[in-house]
């Protein structure tokens, strides 16, 4: 095998393709890489390179060899097929180097980039946005409960729990429940949790908060609730204790809360467990 062979063997073998010009710079012989990529079919014997690929820098602006920095223009062989090639001179061979992939995968990393860039900006614009408890059926509550209780234990901070209980005229419509509903959720944090028993009685749990927290924001929901049409507002606050199942801990704030709306409403604080 002579070593134009070898060579147009080892281009085309790397996605590429080799032609060796004569003194007048016409090929004289070309690879099946070198003509696939240009697009050309029959003998190249006696063409000139810019012939084969119009779009094909000068010669003399060739570099020496192909490198990742070099310039990449596109071209249209007669197949119809666009291709990003790379050209190059080694002596007496001009070589192409189909580069179409390099580019795919450029744009590609581009295009995730800018939607990489967007999420960034979305997820940071809703993390400004305050974030606004939405109301849990008694089972999910529980769970969220359970995980609130881990990491509590894990990271050694309270969890606190506050049951409520309203009552109205039995004339009241569903919209005064609505409103309680919604004056529940305004009057808690993003990171709390916020369930409902029925229409009449709520849960809300609070993570990183003490007994004495729990009461602040006790008093706060009181205060609010009793600006509706209500008979009764019973708040019972509990903390739940360091071996205490967060159902045990739900159930004394409601044995509580039930204490105070005996007395006629208010808000009566769980005895904590030591």
């Amino acid at each position: 095998m002579s070593e134009v062979e070898l060579v147009f063997e080892l281009i085309d073998a790397t996605g590429g393709g080799c032609c060796r010009l004569g003194a007048d710079e016409t090929i004289e012989a070309a690879s099946p890489g070198f003509l696939s990529l240009a697009g050309f079919e029959g003998d190249p014997s006696g063409q000139t390179p810019h012939a084969l690929v119009p779009e094909l820098p000068a010669l003399a602006e060739l570099p020496e060899r192909a490198s990742a920095d070099a310039a990449m223009f596109r071209h249209v062989g007669a197949d119809g097929v666009g291709r990003e090639l790379t050209a190059a001179r080694a002596g007496v061979h001009l070589i192409l180097i189909d580069r179409s992939g390099e580019a795919r995968l450029r744009r590609t990393q581009t295009r995730l980039g800018r939607q990489i860039d967007d999420l960034k900006a979305e997820l940071a614009a809703r993390e400004r946005e305050p974030r606004r408890p939405r109301v849990r059926s008694m089972a999910e509550l529980a769970r969220r409960l359970d995980e609130a209780i881990m990491r509590a234990r894990r990271y050694r901070h309270p969890v606190s729990i506050v049951a409520i209980r309203v009552e109205a005229q039995a004339s009241a419509d569903a919209s005064l429940y609505s409103t309680v509903s919604d004056t529940l959720v305004s009057s808690v944090r993003g990171v709390d949790d916020l369930g409902r028993v029925d229409a009449q009685h709520w849960v809300l749990v609070l993570p990183h908060t003490p007994i004495a927290g729990a009461e602040v924001v006790g008093k706060r929901v009181q205060a609010r609730l009793g600006k509706l049409e209500l008979e009764r507002v019973a708040i019972g606050v509990a903390q739940v204790g360091d071996e205490e199942a967060g159902s045990a801990a739900v159930e004394r704030a409601d044995q509580a809360c039930t204490q105070a709306l005996e007395k006629g409403g208010g808000l009566l604080l769980a005895v904590a467990l030591v």
